[in-house]
């Protein structure tokens, strides 16, 4: 599980290191190795009472439109 303070730091990280990092493509790999691109990341709240977590932040994905390829090495 990640906390969306963490994602922030990550993105971040890539932002503020490179352009590339600024101008990349944003996917989601499921554990099959398919890729999704993201249509949407919102803030819902949670309807479980006394739930620690009250909110969430949600990505949704869907089929890439335009696969990229291969990944062929992580920078």
């Amino acid at each position: 599980m990640i906390k969306s303070q963490q994602l922030e730091s990550i993105i971040r990280m890539f932002n503020d290191k490179s352009i590339v990092g600024k101008e990349s493509r944003a996917s989601v790999e499921t554990p099959d190795g398919e890729m999704w691109d993201i249509k949407e990341i919102f803030l819902a709240q949670n309807k479980i009472i006394g739930s620690r977590e009250t909110h969430r932040l949600v990505i949704r994905v869907t089929k890439e439109i335009a696969p990229p390829g291969k990944v062929i090495g992580k920078l």
